[in-house]
């Protein structure tokens, strides 16, 4: 019986029989041999099991304390490691707690550079939209001063409308341009752009309309300001042309002058919604110009009548002072002449001299005015041929002594050659109305590109200072020379005559 279990319960077993016997036998105790040595090896066993309980209780007391220590250090760890975690915990709170600040305020920076950034993309958008208004207002101002030198330089109505519409085009690209004018309430096109080209000319072009079938135009008259049409298809006030169905879009700006309008600069594109509001406000710009040069062409239209009815005029009243006079003379000595000669033929010789000399000054007097009736004859002829024939007539009509003296004698421009004729005959005029001189003095060269004209005569004088604004000949002189680019100055004092001194500079052999 090597298991203790079964040991205890034989000992029990034999305690029990013990007791029976004590009490059945008067107390005489049975001891069975196996029974005691089970006891003894139970008791051994016991106190074997105590002393290895007792070696194992210390072990387990040894065991204990160190699992105590164990314990204990792992709970100072453990609460090492709480204080740590806890900590651990504060800071990523704090942590936390940063990064939540940081972020909110990162998003508020990045709210705050986004909005930065739109304002910059805003500047930056308005900035180019400047800089493409500001090229665009560069654009239109030299177009605008280009337009303007070229009606500085020339009268042409036509070259002058031709530049206009180049220039528009680099401002207001268009497929189609034309300029109509009102006139006693009808329209007419005056000049195009583009329809040629197209193949898209039609017989309207030439036609002259009633405004009253325009209305269009007659509201534009109305409002007196440009109008863009974007989308011709849906604007009533859009009135088309059979021939024309390819315009799609339209600008049209009045052309005005002393505030009435004379008619209108319109452009035509083949794009829907291509013209806008912009282009007609730009658009004013030429039209205004437009109507500078239509009404400057009609101010020299009636200045080139005046001009010609004055010079009529001139031409009648030296018919009657001059040419008519002299065949008046010519006549009475000619019906006085059988008369005469029957008398005394000496005398009559005399007024036959004094006939043919008075018929030769009609005759020289006659070719002058029909050399100023044909110009093209008038600048054929040599410069000092003229001046020696108005000084021939002034002189044998006044009686004036005049003297031409002429040096070298290059060709000028035939503008140059007729100016320096009428500014010859008006000086002459003007000694014989003012001056009582009794002597003259003419003095013309012209050498390498100058021309030098003189003419000094004895008469009165005058104060240059002291002239009043009735007095035209000195005016008229001083305007003629201007325009062909030369200087003229008067020198005269009271009772010491008057001298006019002309120079004229340009290119070297140039044709009359």
């Amino acid at each position: 019986m090597s298991n203790p279990s079964e040991q205890i319960e034989a000992l029990q077993a034999w305690i029990n029989q013990v007791r029976q016997d004590q009490a059945g036998d008067s107390g005489v105790v049975n001891v069975n041999q196996p029974s005691l040595s089970a006891v003894l090896q139970l008791i051994q066993t016991g106190n074997a099991r105590t002393s290895a309980e007792q070696g194992l209780s210390n072990t387990y007391v040894d065991l204990e304390r160190e699992v105590q220590e164990q314990t204990d250090a792992l709970t100072e760890a453990t609460n090492t490691l709480k204080s740590q975690i806890v900590g651990r915990e504060r800071t990523a709170l704090k942590l936390r707690k940063a990064y939540e600040n940081l972020e909110a305020h990162l998003q508020k920076h990045i709210s705050r550079h986004s909005v930065l950034s739109q304002r910059l993309q805003e500047q930056i958008a308005e900035q180019k939209q400047l800089q493409m208004l500001e090229q665009q207002e560069r654009a239109l101002t030299e177009a605008l001063r280009e337009t303007l030198t070229t009606m500085s330089t020339t009268l042409d109505l036509d070259k002058i409308l031709d530049h206009i519409f180049d220039t528009v085009k680099r401002i207001a690209p268009y497929d189609g341009a034309n300029i109509l004018l009102v006139e006693s309430e009808l329209v007419h096109v005056v000049r195009q752009r583009g329809y040629v080209e197209q193949a898209q000319e039609k017989d309207w072009l030439k036609q002259r309309i009633p405004i009253t079938k325009l209305a269009a135009l007659q509201q534009l008259i109305d409002i007196g300001k440009p109008l863009a049409i974007g989308d011709v298809s849906k604007s009533p006030m859009w009135v088309g042309f059979p021939g024309l169905d390819w315009i799609s879009s339209n600008v049209i700006a009045p052309i005005r002058s002393n505030g009435k309008i004379l008619g209108f600069l319109s452009l035509d594109s083949a794009t829907p919604g291509f013209f806008t509001q912009t282009h007609a406000d730009r658009l004013q710009a030429f039209a205004d110009q437009t109507g500078i040069a239509i009404q400057n062409a009609r101010l020299l239209d009636r200045a080139k009548r005046a001009a010609v009815m004055a010079e009529r005029n001139r031409l009648a009243n030296e018919l009657h002072d001059t040419i008519s006079q002299t065949l008046w003379s010519i006549s009475l000595i000619t019906e006085r002449l059988p008369m005469i000669w029957e008398i005394d033929q000496d005398e009559g010789r005399r007024s036959l001299t004094t006939l043919n000399q008075s018929a030769q000054n009609a005759l020289t007097e006659m070719r002058l005015l029909l050399l100023e009736l044909h110009p093209p004859s008038l600048t054929s002829a040599k410069l000092d041929d003229l001046i020696r024939q108005a000084a021939e007539i002034v002189a044998t009509r006044t009686g004036i002594e005049i003297s031409v003296q002429v040096g070298s004698q290059d060709p000028v421009p035939s503008d140059v050659h007729f100016a320096l004729y009428r500014v010859a005959q008006e000086a002459l005029n003007n000694i014989v109305l003012h001056a009582s001189a009794k002597r003259v003095e003419i003095n013309f060269k012209s050498e390498a590109g100058r021309v030098d004209l003189t003419i000094h005569d004895n008469g009165i004088g005058f104060n240059p200072a002291a002239i009043g604004p009735g007095h035209l000949g000195l005016s008229i002189m001083k305007d003629r020379i201007q325009n062909i680019g030369g200087v003229i100055e008067t020198i005269s004092n009271t009772g010491q005559g008057t001298l006019i001194k002309i120079v004229w500079t340009g290119s070297v052999n140039q044709s009359e």
